[in-house]
């Protein structure tokens, strides 16, 4: 990946639906260039679609929370089921410590907010934390430029070679 595909990136990352034209345009490249590198970027899987990004507050999703779960092994499954069938769990990792799940959740309301924890806690505790303020809404680590490269270890040595 060169410096040209990290800015395709970074701005489709602003407008997924920006036309290539546009892009091309922006670059002084030409619109098949763009489509063929976005392409290449598919195939590498560092491409995996577009997503559609949803305000989930002007749906009615007023309410959204982190909910931490620690279940046995044998209710993870049970778990994992139950909050694929609920659309409000709109995320979920597997994750390490004390917790085993952590479920990213939107709800109209405190009170289904807690309907869907009831769901949830018949398969593993919980820990809620209720968000008050996104900070740093999602994004995509994409750099600015492309990050220079490590410095190149001598086998003689171990230094760098521009400190030798």
């Amino acid at each position: 990946m060169d410096a040209l595909d990290l800015k395709i990136l970074a701005t489709l990352d602003a407008d997924a639906r920006r036309p290539y034209a546009d892009v091309a345009r922006e670059f002084g490249i030409s619109q098949p260039t763009v489509a063929d590198r976005v392409r290449r970027l598919e195939d590498r899987g560092i491409v995996r679609g577009a997503m559609l990004c949803v305000d989930h507050a002007r749906l009615g999703f007023n309410v959204s929370a982190f909910v931490r779960l620690r279940a046995t092994p044998s209710h993870k499954r049970g778990l994992t089921e139950a909050a694929r069938a609920m659309p409000q769990v709109i995320e979920m990792h597997s994750v390490t410590g004390d917790d085993c799940m952590i479920a990213r959740v939107v709800a109209r309301s405190v009170e289904e907010l807690a309907e869907i924890l009831q769901r949830l806690t018949a398969f593993a505790e919980s820990s809620t934390s209720v968000v008050l303020e996104t900070i740093i809404p999602l994004r995509n680590p994409i750099p600015v430029q492309q990050p220079a490269a490590p410095a190149k270890l001598t086998a003689r040595n171990g230094r760098d070679r521009a400190s030798a």
